[in-house]
């Protein structure tokens, strides 16, 4: 059964410099946290304070009530944590996800079931007496998942884990990584710079920005109800431009009508619109945005076409096109409505909106503290 992991007051410090700082965190047993951010957000940096393998300058993890670090080994046993590049031995796939078993003392017969069980659960079954270091990337990614879901720990945390890998591979992976999973009451968080892998695997989602939480709630609700600019970058809003809010909802780019509209403001405001929902203006349509098409090149399955705009504080938006629609020739001037699907109107104090900073106290260093 999966624990109650809590963390409360953390703040740390690297190289001098505040990499995070949490007010409290509370991950229910049994449910799946993704914690979402762009490099350099914090996100591993919580994830090893999180597994009791650093120690935080400031605050307190817990399991159960049991504080991570201060607690001993078995509490911090009861954690399975894997790193974005996995770490295996010059030894078979099998053996790498036997070898935690066993310094547990799980006895040898055990030790193989369980890994058997844990490879086939990853889908690599058949590669169990390969040498895991000759295997490829994401198979090596499953052996090292393969290893911690044998431990069948109460919280399983997971850094990047489909990181390393192609689109293709990475649906697949996250598909099995979900198969997995399914049945088990295992508290997961597992953080990602990708929006669609929180959208699979997680049923809350946290925002990391900077080292600080900007908005907490499911994935859905991140993408269709930023609260922030920064938050609306993370989850992939591809253009960000700059409006006003009529008394009467509407909302203009410049002096055009965007077909956009927000109840209850009225002001400076920001579009946040993504790269699909920018469309071409039906033919003899005067709406739109007026722009020139600067340059069209062939992605998978569609165009993209970057366009120059005349407005202020903006000059460039992306729009993507599926293949046989009809692309206007570079050097062309279009105008562009957006999908209001697609986009979301943040007003002024959402779009500049930024979390207070919380003071971190002159303390000792802090030491690492590594666990079997």
């Amino acid at each position: 059964m999966g624990g109650w992991l809590s963390a409360r007051e953390l703040h740390h410090v690297r190289g001098g410099r505040d990499v995070l700082s949490l007010g409290s965190l509370d991950v229910a047993p049994g449910s799946r946290l993704c914690v979402l951010g762009a490099n350099g957000a914090g996100k591993t940096t919580l994830l090893r304070l999180l597994a009791g393998v650093e120690r935080p300058r400031l605050g307190q993890v817990s399991l159960d009530g049991v504080s991570v670090t201060g607690g001993g080994v078995a509490v911090r046993r009861r954690i399975a944590y894997t790193a974005q590049r996995p770490v295996l031995l010059s030894t078979t796939a099998r053996r790498n996800v036997e070898l935690p078993l066993r310094w547990r003392r799980v006895p040898r017969k055990r030790c193989r079931s369980l890994a058997n069980a844990a490879l086939e659960r990853l889908r690599i079954g058949h590669l169990a007496e390969r040498q895991a270091r000759s295997l490829s990337g994401g198979e090596q990614q499953r052996v090292n998942l393969a290893r911690a879901v044998a431990l069948d720990p109460d919280v399983l945390l997971l850094d990047e884990p489909a990181a390393s890998l192609d689109a293709e591979s990475r649906t697949a992976f996250l598909d099995d990584l979900g198969r997995a999973l399914a049945d088990r009451a295992t508290t997961v968080v597992h953080v990602s710079h990708r929006v669609e892998e929180a959208m699979r695997l997680a049923d809350q989602v946290i925002a990391l920005i900077n080292g600080r939480v900007h908005q907490v709630g499911s994935a859905a609700e991140l993408i269709h109800r930023p609260i922030s600019a920064d938050v609306a970058r993370l989850v992939g809003y591809d253009n960000l431009v700059p409006a006003h809010v009529r008394s009467d909802g509407t909302v203009l780019i410049g002096q055009t009508a965007t077909g956009l509209r927000l109840a209850g403001y009225k002001g400076p405001a920001s579009v946040a619109v993504f790269a699909n929902g920018v469309r071409p203006a039906a033919e003899g349509d005067a709406a739109g945005v007026p722009a020139r098409v600067r340059h069209v090149s062939l992605g998978p399955g569609y165009w993209t076409v970057s366009l120059t705009v005349s407005l202020p504080g903006v000059t460039d938006l992306a729009m993507t096109l599926p293949i046989g629609t009809p692309v206007a020739p570079e050097g062309s001037t279009v105008r562009v409505v957006f999908d209001p699907s697609l986009s979301t109107v943040l007003p002024a104090t959402a779009a500049t909106r930024q979390p207070h900073p919380l003071p971190v106290p002159a303390l000792d260093p802090a030491t690492a503290l590594l666990s079997l």
